[in-house]
């Protein structure tokens, strides 16, 4: 990399240019889950804990350590942000019969019909960037950030490490 850019000095600088654009494209998805959101009165922060634990729904719902995690947010957060689901009957908390300190949360089946009534927005824009890139870009594509996930946590877990 660094001869690349001693031949090439005029060229940005390539980590940066997938910072930029893994920014831009986080910008474009949360306007997005705005508009999906504002349907249900919900922040974005609260559309995407709401859609997680919707999708597990079949297994009866998620820990609310499991939802931080998906979320990348402490599970204070979380706590704090399934009272307004709850209060709007979005959500259910129940306390773990084995283990009184963990709380799962599920859906409501008001939520899965709120959540309905917005199956074919979503489905557009699934269909619409499956028509644009095609299916195997696309899983390609999933690869691909997957692949650069996992090595912007490593570069975290260095930076912890170094501190």
């Amino acid at each position: 990399m660094a001869l690349d850019q001693a031949h090439h000095p005029q060229r940005p600088e390539v980590v940066g240019q997938i910072v930029r654009v893994v920014r831009s494209l986080d910008f474009l998805i949360s306007e997005v889950q705005a508009k999906w959101a504002s349907a249900l009165n919900l922040t974005v922060p609260q559309w995407n804990m709401l859609v997680i634990v919707a999708e597990a729904h079949e297994q009866g719902g998620l820990p609310v350590k499991s939802v931080a995690e998906a979320l990348r947010v402490n599970s204070s957060f979380i706590v704090n942000q399934s009272r307004p689901l709850e209060q709007l009957g979005l959500l259910r908390r129940k306390n773990s019969s084995t283990d009184k300190r963990l709380v799962y949360l599920s859906v409501t089946p008001k939520a899965l019909k709120e959540l309905g009534a917005l199956d074919e927005s979503r489905s557009a824009i699934r269909a619409a960037i499956k028509n644009e890139m095609g299916e195997a870009a696309t899983l390609h594509t999933i690869e691909l950030l997957q692949q650069l996930e996992r090595c912007f946590a490593r570069c975290r877990l260095r930076l912890q490490i170094d501190e």
